[in-house]
């Protein structure tokens, strides 16, 4: 039995959900499922919710067993930093480049983002910066 983790999906027409799960690769995509390992909303609500919530321990397991991720899936473990990038990553989309920046899987906010630090240490190359009337 090969074992996929993969997108089911949930929620209304036009307003997807999904739950990542393991699951047999022979059962269909809302079919049975051996466990359940997170969620992802594509679509946050006003309030920022979480977008995407995963149980790294259990993934973990799965992915040490030899479960294979799917391609989504795979993007969703490489921002959450689990995952190394896909090889896709690097090539663009017909609909510009691709947001390879790894996301904090609990707060869905990307991870670091530092302000540059600007070095104030004056550069002594022997002649003074001032003018001298």
């Amino acid at each position: 039995m090969v074992v996929r983790i993969r997108l089911s999906r949930f929620g209304c027409k036009n307003k997807p959900f999904y739950r990542v799960m393991a699951a047999d690769s022979r059962s269909p995509r809302d079919g049975k499922h051996l466990e359940v390992l997170g969620y992802y909303n594509p679509l946050p609500g006003q309030d920022n919710a979480k977008r995407m919530g995963l149980n790294f321990e259990r993934v973990k397991y799965w992915l040490s067993v030899g479960a294979q991720p799917s391609d989504p899936v795979q993007r969703l473990l490489f921002r959450a930093g689990l995952f190394p990038p896909p090889p896709m990553v690097a090539m663009e989309r017909k609909g510009g480049p691709r947001d390879t920046r790894p996301v904090d899987a609990l707060t869905g906010r990307v991870l670091g983002q530092e302000k540059p630090v600007k070095d104030d240490t004056p550069t002594d190359d022997g002649e003074d910066e001032t003018p001298t009337p």
